[in-house]
């Protein structure tokens, strides 16, 4: 490959970073190249066919052997000899993770461009971004560059750009905002222009200079401007001491905060491994190896890890929804798990709150299990370069000492060999850093948390000093405390708001029948202002009948008077 020479590979590898650079330049991410080892004595790993074994032979090279010596946030592996079914592997969400931040390509023809749409395709799943469908779009481009037939005249998606947005907002690619180490003796010249920073240069807006309101085209500071668009700098000033500028992602993660005379943002800091996390699990890589947590990362918030029935239950099945891995000796089948193992293969979650978003292929089981399910996910099968999802990670716990490690439940010796951190190294006010120095809670200081202080570590940046009234939030909290908190949230909120509804519907009811009960007679103005007059005329009417009757009567007693005193004169003319 490449002639067999080292100076002809570097060269070759620097050329294909730069191309791959005109693909990830779109999600405004740039490629540094930290460090090239070419193998001259022969391969350092079994690098078969397969490449999804390269793959894993690599990754445990790379932990053991390259992570000590130099700082990267990917490595990836280039192969000469022709592939299997795949050109490309690599670990999904990898990036920046201690445990899986590694890819394996062959480079098997000439067509370096091609090659360079390859590394860049690999990246891409490295950044959390899956492989395009259908409804993905990158016009004027048939073939995006995440589809399964990757073109050199491609470019990424819409739902690229989604997923690596997804990718940063869950605080994954922390590394990626961190300033890449002294340059190498390889390394070009700056080149003004290109987005990084580089050399005499104080910012690089690359090709935003017109809308960049802290850097001109020249590559320095505009007037009065102190930074650019670091994680510590706001509207080109510095953020002030104590600022969070990476909060803690989850319990196993910490906060780090500006220092008030710089842009830049502490290194990212993470808890020992090790370190007991929700009582029973271990934290590493700056997350809690707890399988409810894992389930609540892919099927969201409230999700979480199913009982053991539901392990044995489904994985000792050997089929695309529980199992122990895939089958080396016949393709396309899987590994039963043993009784031994069941809690080592694939994961099963319950409790489902909803339905996570499913992607193309994707395919959810669900298995009755007394009054609940039990759920578990098969991802496409054809997507073998992004292998292990939706399995257990390593190092959960699995029982007594014991943790998962490639689909077996084994004696826990990885976490037993690293240096303990006791409970008396941080006066029991604080945990261990992945440095080794004591982080400790709000109201003591470092570096050994007896005196009183903020908190924080002497690698954090300073803490914010906050009043007695004005107590500090918590720096970190379990995603999946969150999510039930939110789950929690919810359901009050919609209780109390049929609640509300189920109120002002009986008030409005209520009032119904009230109103067609005792409907008021309406009275228009003009009858209110004749009711006076009229009320005056029945009074004289009744007065003048009144008087009438009064009348009628003394004619009715004059004239009975008068036919008596008739009767009375006629009576004595008779007797005379």
């Amino acid at each position: 490959m490449w002639g067999s020479s080292v100076t002809e590979t570097v060269r070759a590898v620097v050329d294909i970073i730069a191309l791959a650079n005109s693909f990830t330049r779109r999600l405004n991410t740039e490629m540094v190249l930290v460090g090239v080892e070419v193998w001259t004595e022969g391969d350092l790993i079994e690098a078969p066919v397969d490449l999804q074994a390269t793959l894993r032979n690599f990754n445990r090279w790379r932990q053991e052997e390259l992570l000590g010596r130099v700082r990267h946030d990917v490595a990836h592996l280039i192969v000469g000899h022709h592939p299997g079914e795949n050109e490309g592997q690599a670990f999904l969400n990898g990036a920046c993770s201690g445990g899986f931040a590694a890819a394996v390509e062959a480079f098997h023809h000439e067509d370096v461009l091609l090659f360079a749409a390859l590394v860049a395709h690999e990246l891409g799943h490295n950044l959390g971004i899956q492989h395009d469908h259908p409804a993905c779009a990158c016009d004027p481009k048939h073939f995006c560059l995440m589809h399964e037939d990757i073109t050199k005249d491609s470019g990424f998606s819409n739902c690229s750009s989604d997923d690596f947005y997804h990718f940063l907002h869950d605080h994954r690619g922390a590394c990626l905002l961190d300033r890449p180490w002294h340059q190498s003796r390889k390394r070009r010249a700056a080149h003004c222009g290109n987005g990084v920073v580089e050399q005499s240069e104080e910012c690089d807006c690359g090709s935003a200079c017109d809308s960049n309101q802290c850097c001109d085209e020249n590559c320095k500071f505009k007037q009065d401007a102190e930074c650019n668009n670091e994680l510590c700098c706001f509207q080109c000033k510095f953020k002030k001491k104590g600022q969070v500028c990476r909060p803690a992602d989850g319990i196993c993660d910490l906060a780090e905060y500006c220092n008030g005379t710089s842009a830049i943002c502490p290194e990212n800091r993470i808890v020992k491994d090790g370190s007991v996390c929700h009582e029973a699990y271990f934290c590493f890589e700056g997350q809690c190896l707890d399988p409810s947590s894992q389930c609540s990362r892919i099927f969201g918030f409230g999700a979480k890890s199913a009982s053991d029935e539901c392990y044995s239950s489904l994985n000792s099945r050997g089929n695309r929804f529980g199992n122990c891995g895939p089958s080396s000796e016949s393709p396309g089948t899987y590994i039963n798990c043993s009784d031994q193992n069941s809690l080592c293969g694939k994961l099963i979650c319950t409790e489902l709150q909803f339905l996570p978003p499913i992607k193309q292929k994707h395919t959810l089981i669900q298995v009755p299990h007394k009054v609940n399910w039990c759920w578990s996910m098969d991802t496409p099968g054809d997507e073998t370069d992004i292998p292990g999802r939706g399995y257990v990670k390593n190092l959960t716990n699995c029982g007594s000492n014991k943790v998962c490690q490639n689909f077996i439940c084994e004696d826990n010796d990885t976490f037993s060999t690293y240096p303990s951190c006791s409970k008396e190294l941080c006066s029991e006010h604080g945990v261990c850093n992945d440095l080794g120095h004591c982080h400790c809670s709000y109201g003591f200081a470092p570096p050994d948390c007896r005196h009183k202080g903020t908190g924080g570590s002497v690698d954090s940046g300073p803490t914010p000093e906050l009043s007695d009234e004005n107590p500090p939030e918590a720096e970190s909290q379990n995603p999946e405390d969150e999510g039930k908190e939110l789950v929690l949230n919810l359901k009050l909120i919609v209780l109390s708001a049929i609640l509300i509804l189920t109120i002002l519907f009986i008030i409005v009811c209520i009032m119904i029948a009230y109103s067609k009960s005792e409907t008021p007679y309406e009275v228009e103005p003009s009858e209110l202002e004749k009711v006076p007059e009229e009320a005056e005329e029945e009074e004289e009417k009744e007065e003048e009948e009144k008087e009438e009757e009064e009348k009628e009567e003394e004619e009715k007693e004059e004239e009975e008077e008068e036919e008596k005193e008739t009767e009375e004169e006629e009576e004595d003319e008779g007797e005379e």
